[in-house]
């Protein structure tokens, strides 16, 4: 190795090591040596390095890429203890958490995107009290702001949704840890639809919490009225929230919105778990799900999920929408389920529903599509 790198850091020993790689049965003309020495010494200072000679060695033949170079960050983390190379604990645990919160973060991102015009829809009928239709609600979104005007709250939606899903998944995964370990189980499949349901549940209102202040902030903005064509922006509204209303007004609707999170993200993560396992038993004969059959997953967990819960989002929804100087503001959560029943019957707590389940299928699949998708690139479980 020496003679090579010797050979390496002289332009004019080039036919020694072309000589050396004829010895070995590598043909290799003067040019295709040249490539390779350019290839190799990055500042082109005619000398190789041990840290160019490494980082060809670990990054050959893989392109630049984000992920390649994640990967390539992992191995200079490695420290040699002789005999064997090993990840310290705590960099693996850090690692091993920062590949679920991306693989989180932008699975919600994405399907959260797309589907964000039928989330404006759905938020825009459950505030209204009157008969809520859904063609006269697009007119108005359209004529207010145009094709712009269903991405109201989007950017916003994301920095919600991103960190939310990341937590969500993040401590599901963790908590499936947890409870194979309690049981003895080899593997998160021991975990059981029960424990499924716990952790589901128990993830969703952590990550509800977390991130439950710019839901309210969200809801206020895509409810705004419009005046002149403009919409405060998030600071703004963030501010007069605070000096008008307090800091507590920031989890108004929170109790309701924790009962409704609590099934649903239990329903729908272990809903989606329990049929992925149940088509690898019976449909692929224990072969990995594709993506349409992880979408097909998806979209039955999810309308499940929110088909059970969407009476407590309604509730949840109205709370956030209310200003502190409203026309008969509601008192709390049982007036609210009060005052719909007796105004608008049981119909009222389904108001929006249909566009819900519209943009809930979409999402849900698309989330869990991302999501498999990117547990694959950074080799998660």
């Amino acid at each position: 190795m020496l003679n090579i790198m010797a050979a390496l850091h002289r332009k004019s020993s080039w036919m020694h090591l072309l000589g050396q790689s004829l010895f070995v049965g590598i043909e290799i003309d003067d040019e295709e040596l040249a490539l390779f020495v350019e290839r190799v010494d990055k500042d082109n200072n005619g000398v190789i390095t041990f840290e160019e000679w490494r980082d060809f060695l670990l990054l050959y033949p893989h392109e630049a890429t984000i992920e390649n170079i994640y990967h390539y960050l992992e191995r200079v983390c490695l420290v040699d203890i002789g005999e064997q190379t090993v990840i310290p604990e705590g960099i693996s645990k850090h690692i091993h958490a920062s590949r679920y919160l991306i693989a989180g973060a932008v699975a919600g991102a994405t399907s959260r995107t797309v589907t964000a015009p039928l989330d404006r829809l759905k938020v825009v009928l459950q505030v209204q009290t009157t008969r809520a239709r859904i063609m006269p609600v697009v007119r108005d979104i359209w004529k207010e702001g145009g094709f712009l005007g269903f991405f109201r709250g989007n950017g916003l939606n994301v920095m919600k949704v991103a960190p939310e899903s990341a937590i969500r998944f993040y401590t599901y995964e963790r908590l499936k840890s947890f409870i194979v370990n309690v049981k003895g189980g080899e593997s998160k499949a021991d975990v059981g639809i029960l424990g499924r349901l716990f952790a589901g549940g128990t993830a969703g209102a952590v990550a509800q919490t977390a991130i439950y202040p710019m839901d309210l902030v969200k809801t206020r903005i895509q409810t705004f009225v419009c005046e002149g064509g403009r919409v405060p922006s998030l600071r703004t509204l963030s501010r007069d929230i605070w000096v008008q209303e307090g800091p507590r007004a920031f989890y108004r609707g929170l109790f309701p919105s924790l009962l409704g999170i609590i099934p649903y993200a239990g329903i729908d993560l272990a809903a989606y778990e329990s049929l992925k396992d149940m088509s690898k038993k019976y449909i692929l004969h224990d072969g990995e799900p594709g993506p349409l059959v992880q979408l097909g997953c998806g979209t039955v967990s999810g309308a499940l999920g929110a088909s059970c819960v969407y009476p407590l989002q309604v509730v949840r929804t109205r709370m956030q929408a209310q200003r502190h100087n409203a026309d008969a503001a509601y008192k709390g959560m049982a007036d609210v389920f009060r005052r719909t029943f007796q105004h608008e019957g049981l119909r009222g707590f389904y108001k929006g529903i249909f566009p819900n389940l519209l943009k809930v299928v979409p999402s849900a699949s698309i989330t869990y599509l991302v999501y498999e998708s990117m547990k694959k690139r950074l080799n998660l479980e």
